[in-house]
């Protein structure tokens, strides 16, 4: 893993030089909240609710 600066939302995580794959805050936290299922109920209202640009 590499240490690696993501622009778009200003903030530092991790990248895997082997398979591409980044880590950062919000990732890990989606990933905690799915472990539980209220979690995921709640996160997948968040995601029926969000609009796209």
């Amino acid at each position: 893993m590499v240490r690696e600066e993501i622009r778009e939302v200003n903030q530092v995580g991790w990248r895997c030089v082997m398979c591409g794959e980044h880590i950062d805050p919000l990732i890990l936290e989606h990933r905690r909240k799915m472990r539980s299922p209220e979690g995921a109920k709640q996160l997948m209202a968040k995601g029926e609710k969000a609009e796209m640009n």
